[in-house]
């Protein structure tokens, strides 16, 4: 069962992203390919299929269709229904029939979930900043989400840098917690090359 939004967020107001400059998926066309390393090995391409933006999906949001597959050899791409309201990104889950919050995308914001097995995700968001990959711009949330069990005991932490125009991270780094609590790294990654249609 999903934790409840902060008050806050549920508030009606101007709905506008302070939290970024790149609006959503603003930075994703069809064709594109977003080209990854993890601990220096390249990675098979995610190619964008289609981007849909202004899309009329839930009220009082930026909402956008993306496309795209993290595999050359997938048979469809993944469909992802995307909605942004008060710097929180909203995912529709299919087989709820319903919208659930995907993270919060502005900068000091913290937001928990609870997922069926008992874990409870934890999103913090700390500052905003700038990077510019293959020449392009790409505005970016600095972001820690930890994953606890039942008991409140970390189990893994992810450490990444949210970009909003793209839907995704342009890079970060996964860790687990050893039986002292103490945090051990698994691996990295990071976008190397956005490389535009052909």
């Amino acid at each position: 069962m999903r934790a409840p939004l902060l008050a806050a967020l549920a508030m009606a107001a101007p709905l506008q992203s302070t939290g970024q400059d790149g609006s959503l998926a603003a930075g994703l066309a069809p064709g594109m390919q977003l080209l990854y390393e993890s601990e220096g090995e390249a990675q098979p391409p995610w190619s964008v299929d289609s981007v849909r933006r202004g899309e009329a999906l839930r009220e009082r949001s930026e909402c956008a269709v993306v496309h795209l597959r993290r595999r050359p050899d997938a048979a469809a791409a993944e469909e992802s229904r995307l909605c942004l309201a008060h710097d929180t990104l909203y995912v529709w889950e299919a087989k709820r029939r319903e919208w659930s919050i995907q993270r919060p995308v502005g900068p000091g914001m913290t937001w928990t979930s609870r997922r069926d097995n008992g874990d409870q995700v934890r999103y913090e968001t700390d500052q905003a900043a700038q990077e510019t990959i293959s020449g392009h711009p790409v505005a970016v949330v600095h972001t820690t989400v930890t994953t606890s069990d039942s008991a409140g005991r970390p189990k893994r932490r992810l450490r990444e840098r949210y970009a909003l125009a793209l839907t995704t991270a342009t890079g970060g780094a996964f860790e687990t917690a050893d039986s002292t609590g103490a945090w051990r790294m698994q691996r990295r990654f990071e976008l190397r090359e956005i490389r535009p249609a052909r």
